[in-house]
């Protein structure tokens, strides 16, 4: 259970302790901390999802580098869990919501921060809107949909958002629940099946999983191996989302790390095993690579278990993106929240806001429902909000690791306890996972020629030119950055681990 039901004075001691690192950090505590590590770890495992990841583009891998696409996954979460280990690190130093733009401004500085904050949000409200759009598709085949019009697939998508906003509305008791029903139904498809498909119903040899000569019209497999690459950085992504929600967790300099990094080694794991047991039981994996086989999962999983499978693997599948979609939505509202509790978005005095009856930031969530819901609008050209929101998602996650690699290279960087110096490992972790975002964002953004059009070609730069000139005509107009009378870790000053670490609100409290 997360919660303790009777209050202990270990507990009491923990709270207080938490409550005073808070303070230290220019902060009072606003939201519940209620959360324990397996809520934390959920919430991460939530937002990855085998289910929503995985199955969403197992038909796109394999169309791109063909069956022996399933390699890249424990390649990126190689490379991930370089971030990982990064991302622990800061969550260890800043353990407060918002994650990301938090540690960049506290790293670089306000401005800094702003932008990565900027970039970082539009990438969650945009990965929300994919989320409920997706999961739209798979209730309309439960509910008999087969095909769709775009009317229709708009009214499921904001069926799913609605669900997914009441539960983020009624706050962390509910959202706990289902997160965890949700991660059951996870386990049970991917774990399960994956394990029945590969023992009882394997139809195809192992060795398709490294045949190389099999991708689509005989392209040479270096180059379609390096673009799926692409797609299965889209596959592991989220586990951010565990320092995002870290001022409700209990002992976060501690359980939030943890969370960090076992979230995405679990998902990874999953990931591979489902991904394997998917290829080799589809009973016709040529159909899969031409795109004959619209929905190679469900295709795969009917062939061995039979048509009774259908309807119960689509329920689970839908509850498992209604899982995820909460554990987006929650990690994009805890950005805007924490975003405006330093006056970063106008209305900020509004978005901030926390309901006195369950502690939840409902403005902040109302706000994000709508503007992932308003994506809906351009339905027929989802396809580039989502190739910019993955891009985008890197371009936040490169934000924060390049910073502290700028520290550590000039000798300002200082742990949890104001230690200073770099630390070897410490170093070589941080160099390698910047080049490896670097090396994604470059793959993602990339603009191959696969006969779309050319706004879908450029969909990252379009998108980014889109959103970054938005975003710089408020800058420049409203300077949010200088509502901050102290500076960051990278101007040398040595601030008392008593005060406000990296830079405290003017008036907060009243922005």
């Amino acid at each position: 259970m997360d919660e303790a039901t009777t209050p202990t004075r270990q507990g009491t001691t923990s709270h207080a302790e938490d409550d005073r690192l808070l303070n230290e950090f220019g902060y009072r505590q606003e939201l519940p901390r209620v959360l324990r590590f397996w809520t934390n770890w959920a919430l991460g495992f939530a937002f990855i999802s085998p289910i929503v990841g995985l199955y969403t583009v197992v038909a796109l891998g394999a169309q791109t580098a063909g069956p022996a696409w399933v390699w890249v996954l424990p390649i990126v979460l190689v490379g991930q869990l370089f971030v990982a280990l990064v991302y622990a690190h800061l969550a260890s130093r800043w353990p407060l919501a918002g994650g990301i733009y938090q540690w960049s401004r506290r790293l670089i500085g306000p401005a800094y921060g702003w932008w990565a904050g900027w970039i970082y949000m539009w990438a969650l409200v945009l990965t929300l809107s994919t989320v409920a759009y997706g999961g739209g598709f798979f209730l309309g085949q439960l509910l008999g949909w087969e095909e769709p019009t775009t009317a229709q697939s708009v009214l499921l998508g904001l069926i799913v958002m609605a669900i997914f906003t009441s539960v983020n509305a009624a706050g962390l008791h509910l959202l706990r629940w289902v997160v965890n029903i949700g991660i059951a139904c996870e386990l049970v498809a991917s774990i399960g099946i994956g394990v029945v498909l590969i023992s009882l119903f394997r139809v195809e040899p192992v060795s398709v999983l490294v045949d190389t000569s099999l991708t689509p019209d005989g392209v040479p497999f270096l180059p379609a191996f390096i673009a799926a690459l692409a797609i299965g950085g889209w596959v592991i992504l989220g586990f951010d989302a565990c320092g995002s929600v870290a001022e409700e967790t209990r002992e976060p300099r501690r359980q939030v790390p943890r969370a960090i990094v076992v979230s995405l080694i679990t998902v990874g794991a999953v990931d591979m095993l489902a991904a394997c047991a998917l290829v080799l039981a589809h009973p016709d994996i040529g159909a899969v690579i031409s795109g004959a086989s619209a929905d190679p999962v469900s295709d795969a999983v009917v062939a061995g278990l039979g048509e009774w499978a259908a309807k119960p693997f689509l329920v689970v599948v839908v509850i498992a993106f209604i899982a995820c979609g909460i554990a987006v939505q929650a990690t994009g509202v805890r950005v805007v929240w924490s975003y405006s509790r330093d006056g970063m978005l106008p209305l900020s005095r509004v978005w901030r806001r926390v309901s006195t009856r369950n502690q939840t930031p409902l403005y902040a969530v109302a706000l994000v429902a709508v503007l992932s819901a308003l994506a809906f609008v351009y339905a027929n050209a989802l396809t580039v909000l989502v190739a910019f929101a993955t891009g985008a998602y890197y371009v936040g996650f490169l934000a924060p690791v390049v910073a502290l690699l700028y520290l550590r290279l000039r000798g300002r960087w200082r742990g949890a306890k104001g230690e200073r110096g770099v630390g070897t490992a410490g170093l070589v972790i941080n160099i390698v996972a910047v080049l490896w975002l670097t090396f994604e964002l470059i793959n993602i953004a990339w603009p191959r020629d696969l006969g779309l059009p050319w706004w879908q070609t450029y969909a990252f730069l379009l998108g980014l030119a889109c959103f970054g000139a938005v975003g710089l005509a408020y800058f420049l107009v409203s300077r949010p950055d200088r509502r901050f009378v102290q500076e960051s870790e990278s101007m040398g000053q040595v601030v008392p681990e008593s005060t406000t670490d990296a830079g405290r609100p003017q008036d907060d409290g009243q922005l």
